[in-house]
């Protein structure tokens, strides 16, 4: 049973996660317990859809059960480190840590047709977009299947509800932890845990050709977001350093096998930076890249991290940009500017917990 002895990188804990382990390892174990696999069932319900952090809530179970439980599994491996909501609630970061040593961010986004998570799929994140919080902490490892999960469990268990849609748009380039992205994505979808429907799930990738190929046909259905940011190679190698390995021209042509294999619309995030790629020659470049595709262009004005020197568009630039595309027939959207005021950026709020925590400063 891989999901019982496995161990992620840096946990030490010799008590099995409960949310790394499969289905089939949970019925094994409870069997291995003296309990009836049904009841597998029973702690499966109490996670996934109660939300519950803890065995003593699991109140249909026997008390004697519950116990052996305890002693057994650990249910939860992040502790909620610090909260920021933005004023009106349209959206709420979550720090996670272990022993309060920050971690990770999720965030919620409250939209008019529901809740969305984000969630990130690793520590820290190897990419190194100059632009982003999270390449100033560096890359300290992947995320288990279960700490990716823990994070959206988490925010349902803060707001006391379902979550609609899940977003894996937050610290860490997802594919490149495509295994148990793709293993948490899994579970979530069951029936008997958190029944998610994929056509409610997003990954967001910077682009790595043979991994959006591959979920073409591993991603069941969920869907697929491409950060491209430049449109063309000498300013997204600046941006973007993972693209000198992978250039825009083979990511695009594995983004349009990913549509045409897949049937769905995909969406092309472009953040917007002051002077870089805000012009009308990006833009024209930009919509000959995408002519033919099926997709919708989220343009994004920079989110300002403080000590980088970038600034957002003004907003007659913005929309002279948008124009441009769609007089080039490309659906496009600007994002709504949801938590400007609360650090809600990748990596932002763990980049300032962690340096202001600095023995340094």
């Amino acid at each position: 049973m891989k999901g019982l002895d496995s161990q992620v990188e840096g946990q030490t804990n010799s008590r099995p996660y409960l949310l790394d382990l499969s289905v089939g390892d949970l019925k094994t174990l409870i069997e291995g317990l003296g309990e009836r696999p049904y009841r597998a069932n029973q702690v499966l319900a109490w996670v996934y859809r109660r939300f519950v952090s803890s065995f003593s809530e699991m109140t249909d179970l026997p008390v004697a059960f519950r116990t052996r439980l305890e002693e057994t599994l650990v249910i939860n491996r992040l502790d909620l480190v610090a909260t920021q909501e933005e004023e009106g609630g349209w959206s709420k970061k979550f720090l996670w840590g272990e022993d309060r040593k920050p971690l990770v961010e999720s965030v919620l986004l409250r939209y008019k047709y529901g809740l969305t998570g984000c969630v990130s799929t690793q520590v820290g994140c190897p990419v190194g977009c100059v632009f982003c919080a999270s390449r100033v902490l560096g890359f300290q490892r992947n995320l288990s299947r279960g700490e990716i999960i823990e994070e959206f469990l988490g925010m349902c268990r803060d707001q006391g509800e379902r979550l609609g849609h899940l977003v894996f748009m937050g610290t860490g380039e997802p594919f490149l932890n495509y295994d148990e992205v793709l293993a948490a994505i899994d579970m979530l979808c069951r029936k008997d845990t958190y029944g998610i429907s994929r056509r409610k799930i997003t990954v967001s990738t910077v682009g790595i050709p043979e991994a959006i190929e591959n979920f073409a046909k591993d991603g069941g259905g969920a869907k697929l977001a491409l950060s491209l940011h430049a449109s063309k190679d000498e300013t997204r190698d600046k941006l973007i350093p993972l693209n000198r390995a992978y250039p825009i021209g083979r990511v695009m042509e594995a983004l349009r096998h990913y549509a045409e294999v897949t049937g769905q619309r995909v969406t092309v995030e472009y953040m917007l930076l002051k002077g870089i790629n805000d012009g009308r020659e990006d833009a024209l470049r930009l919509s000959g890249l995408l002519a033919g595709l099926d997709c919708l262009v989220n343009l994004i004005p920079w989110n300002e991290v403080p000590g980088l020197e970038f600034e957002p568009p003004g907003k007659s630039r913005v929309a002279e940009f948008k124009a441009i595309l769609e007089r080039n027939r490309i659906k496009v959207t600007v994002r709504r500017k949801l938590g400007g005021n609360i650090e809600a950026a990748c990596g932002q709020l763990r980049r300032r917990t962690v340096l202001s925590d600095s023995p340094d400063r």
